[in-house]
């Protein structure tokens, strides 16, 4: 959105530049925080947390289907325009993302790097350059107003990953590595050293069924 007091620059090249992040006020919360539902990350990192989310691995369930069911949940999150359209190539793009955001939360456990999902977002980055506000005191912010296609959307997506990596924000969020839930959550504990979404449901799921491996190993 541009008013007199706001003027959307891209910025392509490196820059050294105070970048302020505040939700707006189209974004939804109550939504990606229903879908979500506990260990949620801080300020804009939501949206990408519960855009990770959008298939539940547990109940076989998606978010992102087609184009329509993608607009549809897009719309209600308050993460792009309600005039905003969803093509066929948009949809490719969008789950495109959705994987190589999942694989780079999944190397989250131990700082590892996943060379095709940073070569996806590199691609992409490309092709759907950053959107930031440069405000009449010449403060520099991201973009963060509902986005008007899903390009500027994805060129949002990427620009919060990239202030959360520079919060030191990013490697909380993680993938659960039980194989049946696969949630995407954030870890507030203080070491960084949490692992399960919910330790006393897939933690205790992995300590039994490893347990019961090694009693039939016994036998």
């Amino acid at each position: 959105m541009t008013t007199k007091d706001v003027t959307p620059v891209s910025l392509t090249c490196q820059v050294e530049t105070l970048v302020t992040m505040v939700y707006h006020d189209g974004m939804n919360s109550e939504v990606l925080e229903e879908l979500i539902e506990y260990k949620f990350a801080p300020g804009p990192l939501l949206a990408v947390q519960g855009f990770a989310n959008t298939h539940s691995y547990e109940n076989d369930e998606e978010l992102l289907r087609d184009p329509d069911a993608s607009r549809r949940w897009l719309v209600e999150a308050g993460l792009i325009e309600a005039s905003a359209e969803i093509s066929a190539k948009d949809q490719e793009e969008l789950l495109e993302l959705r994987v190589a955001v999942r694989a780079l939360l999944n190397a989250n456990h131990d700082d590892s790097v996943d060379t095709e999902a940073v070569e996806t977002l590199r691609r992409l980055a490309a092709e759907h350059p950053v959107k930031f506000e440069v405000k009449p005191t010449g403060g520099v912010a991201l973009n963060l107003e509902p986005a008007a296609s899903a390009g500027d959307l994805i060129a949002q997506t990427i620009g919060i990953i990239s202030q959360a990596q520079e919060r030191d924000e990013w490697r909380r969020l993680k993938i659960c590595p039980a194989s049946d839930c696969r949630w995407a959550f954030y870890d507030s504990s203080k070491n960084r050293g949490g692992t399960w979404c919910r330790m006393e449901v897939c933690g205790n799921r992995n300590k039994n069924r490893k347990y019961r491996q090694a009693q039939t190993s016994s036998k």
